[in-house]
């Protein structure tokens, strides 16, 4: 399995369910999700009293608001031969990017289970 992090940095104002919500939830379908665990665009929660806990604050930022996709897939492969058709930098970033959006892999080494299930459906209006 691998771990695929997309980093989004986005305009305020614009994560919107008219902007880019809206275009991961729609503009980027994955057609095979065969070799797909699942995708979690995540919001980042900064730290708090609620969460003291947190000592890497990837809200670093009032210029943009960040959100992190999490994806887990049977491999590289599997992602890129579902995603790769999306990845075209000369194009330049979407309006409501700050900058061009980073991709980072991870390979697990080692791992733990929990009895807690993840989600068996998709979230509203994902395609």
């Amino acid at each position: 399995m691998h771990i695929v992090l997309v980093d989004w940095k986005i305009i305020p104002g614009k994560e919107t369910e008219e902007a880019f919500k809206k275009f991961w939830r729609s503009g980027l379908p994955v057609n095979d999700r065969s070799k797909m665990v699942g995708e979690f665009l995540s919001a980042v929660t900064s730290q708090s009293s609620e969460y003291p806990w947190i000592t890497w604050n990837l809200a670093d930022s009032d210029k943009y608001t960040r959100f992190v996709n999490v994806g887990l897939w049977a491999d590289a492969a599997a992602f890129h031969g579902q995603i790769g058709q999306y990845f075209n930098p000369e194009n330049g970033k979407m309006d409501f990017e700050f900058e061009l959006r980073k991709r980072s892999l991870l390979s697990p080494e080692c791992w733990r289970m929990g009895d807690w299930p993840l989600p068996k459906h998709d979230s509203g209006g994902v395609l």
